[in-house]
């Protein structure tokens, strides 16, 4: 299969509508920095994969080169956008079409898929694989080759022979001997609960070992623990009447600790009663004596208070005094128009004012009787309060005294009791409790007699449950590295299976190199694989130099295009006959580029398309004259370049003719008679 055309519209820097048609044997293109070159390749890898894995996911501020698949520029805006590219072959005529709306969902067609790589051959991802290898990327050249590391190098080189067929026997034992490793893991952990179990059931059958006590020891215990509980009963019925009566001591400890507290408490009410007694009496007697003055205090029973008659008294002054400076008028008094004469006016206020004074008297008389009778009545008030309080506190005492006296008769305590008594009664009764507890524990060995069996028993079964464990678990590590083995065994095989593909690839490097000529003096490289399970690609020239330390940049991409450019001719499961080289003759002088244009004419010569885009017209010239035009449709120069709006466009495109194979024939002469 090879690449028709490319269509693109509204893609990347494409405004305008352009579509480019290939040449069946190679196709140049040309122009400036700037001109859509790029874009050509992109077109081809966003068709097929619909993504340019040479942003490799790169991100700033919050965008991806996704933002950037169509036009965005300024200007107008594209009718359409979209990008097609066609295909055709032994296998058919095909084309893939993305546009924005469908950009990542579309489904490339099996058959498409089929006409570029060998089905059964191919890796998991193969147009990803072949837009990696059939374009060549002028950043790529030297990245992809030399600057790889030794793994990455041969892991690529793997890919690209397809050398895939046997990673689903690796996958496969991987798994097997994953499976196998946790069975064993599995395992080893049961052995170790198995284990744990195994020693937990020896602590304690020594534990119950120990515990057990002699039969003097148990018949001690009984008559010790009958004559605490009271009871007759058999061993075996003793525990419950023990611990009833083990609760009842327990209760009792609590009650004497209790009075023990209670007896300092209980001392002091005892003597404070009869001092609250007499102060009670006293305070009695107080009280009959505050009633007795309250009562001989007449209360005042007036309709008018002390106050009201004193106010009433000052304002008779204030009119008397107020007629009196007004005088009288025409011989009538002020206040009340009655008729008078200076001296019965002046007689009239005398008697008023006598009578003011009068009522002043009065007042001044309830107001002392008043105070007297609040006097008496607050000292009652008194009295009484302190006859509650007292007779409070004497309730209080007495309760006091109750309680104690109540818990005593309880205790079975006659008199009065001593912290020498409580503390005695106590002491004797925690001892009984203590006795009654170590006779317990003598009595619970008769069950641990058949705890002791049943521990044996249980022994018994963790050393056989174990056994078994381990067997299971040698079987198990046995099986874990019989297929560690495999899977070794298998990358092996594997790695000598590619070996053997590799002594027909390596050899092609090699002649790739020696035709490119890289460098004056090393004019062979050394492709050397190395390493058992992990494998290690290494380039060496002369006596074991690694070129990427000593060549300069247009060695280094010389050689770098050697190598990928043999990583492409090493496609076996490819059937895409197109090599796509964007720009690869960068800092490459004009000698290689002449060796650069002979390699990719043999290429042409052996039925393979290609397309390649340089900057310099000059030397899209060379390669147009060294690469060979068999055909009318076999070769093409195409230029690239900005159209009068400024929109990149297709300058111009010229099929090239086929030189003529019989210049110098010699034409016979025609005869005349």
């Amino acid at each position: 299969m090879k690449v028709d055309y490319v269509a693109a519209s509204g893609f990347r820097g494409y405004r305008d509508p352009v579509r480019i048609d290939f040449a069946s044997g190679f196709t140049v293109i040309d122009g400036r920095n700037g001109v859509g070159k790029s874009t050509i390749f992109d077109a081809v890898e966003f068709a097929l994969t619909g993504g340019l894995s040479k942003y490799k996911g790169a991100t700033a501020a919050g965008q991806s080169v996704a933002d950037y698949f169509w036009w965005i520029g300024e200007g107008d805006a594209p009718k359409e956008r979209y990008v097609e590219v066609g295909f055709s072959g032994s296998g058919g005529t095909f084309k893939v079409r993305r546009t924005p709306l469908d950009a990542s969902d579309v489904t490339i067609s099996p058959d498409i898929v089929k006409a570029l790589a060998h089905p059964e051959l191919a890796p998991k991802a193969p147009l990803e694989q072949l837009c990696a290898t059939a374009i060549i990327r002028d950043e790529h050249i030297a990245g992809l080759s030399l600057d790889l590391k030794e793994t990455e190098r041969y892991a690529l080189l793997r890919q690209a022979i397809g050398a895939n067929d046997a990673d689903s026997w690796i996958a496969r034992a991987l798994d097997i001997s994953t499976l196998a490793k946790r069975r064993s893991e599995a395992a080893q952990g049961e052995v170790n609960t198995l284990t744990a179990e195994l020693a937990a059931t020896a602590r304690r059958l020594d534990e119950l070992r120990s515990s057990l006590a002699s039969d003097s020891a148990i018949a001690e215990a009984t008559t010790r623990l009958r004559l605490f509980a009271d009871t007759t009963g058999t061993p075996d019925s003793l525990t419950g009447a023990v611990r009833h009566r083990m609760a009842a001591v327990d209760y009792e400890l609590g009650e004497l600790s209790s009075l023990r507290d209670r007896l300092n408490q209980f001392g002091s009410a005892r003597a404070s009663l009869p001092i609250l007694y007499r102060e009670l009496s006293s305070v009695q007697r107080a009280c009959d004596e505050a009633e007795r003055s309250l009562a001989a205090i007449v209360e005042v029973d007036a309709e008018e208070t002390s106050g009201d008659l004193a106010r009433r008294a000052r304002d008779l002054v204030s009119l008397i005094a107020a007629g009196r400076n007004l005088g009288l008028i025409e011989h009538h008094c002020p206040l009340c128009s009655a008729s008078h004469t200076e001296q019965s006016f002046q007689t009239g206020s005398a008697e008023a004012e006598a009578a003011a004074g009068r009522i002043d008297e009065i007042a001044t008389a309830i107001a002392q009787r008043e105070e007297q009778h609040r006097a008496a009545a607050k000292a009652l008030s008194e009295q009484k309060q302190r006859q509650s309080n007292v007779a409070a506190q004497i309730a209080a005492q007495e309760a006091v005294i109750h309680q104690v006296e109540e818990q005593c008769r309880a205790l079975g305590i006659e008199g009065d009791p001593s912290v020498e008594d409580i503390d005695r009664r106590a002491a004797l009764l925690g001892v009984s409790l203590e006795n009654a507890q170590r006779g317990l524990r003598i009595l619970d060995t008769l069950r641990l007699n058949s705890e002791l069996a049943k521990a044996m028993q249980a022994e018994q079964v963790a050393k056989e449950r174990l056994a078994r464990g381990q067997e299971r678990f040698g079987r198990a590590r046995k099986a874990e590295a019989t297929a560690a083995a495999l899977h070794d065994a298998t990358r092996r095989a594997a790695a000598e299976t590619l070996d053997l593909r590799l002594d027909r690839v390596l050899p092609l490097m090699a002649e790739l190199y020696q035709r490119l000529k890289p460098h004056p003096v090393w004019q062979d490289i050394e492709y050397a694989i190395r390493g058992d399970v992990r494998r290690f690609l290494s380039l060496k020239v002369g006596d074991g130099l690694n070129p990427q330390f000593l060549f300069s940049s247009g060695q280094r991409r010389a050689t770098g295009l050697a190598f990928l450019l043999s990583i492409n001719l090493s496609l076996a499961w490819s059937r895409w006959q197109t090599v796509l080289l964007d720009d690869p003759v960068q800092h490459v002088d004009d000698f290689r580029t002449v060796h650069l244009a002979e390699v990719l004419a043999q290429l042409v010569e052996d039925g393979r398309q290609i397309i390649c885009a340089v900057e310099d017209p000059a030397l899209a010239d060379l390669m147009c004259r060294r690469l060979p035009v068999k055909t009318a449709a076999s070769g093409r120069r195409i230029t690239l370049g900005p159209g009068a709006d400024g929109a990149l466009s297709v300058r111009s495109s010229t099929w090239l003719k086929p030189l003529p194979t019989r210049a110098f024939a010699e034409v016979p002469q025609s005869r005349t008679g």
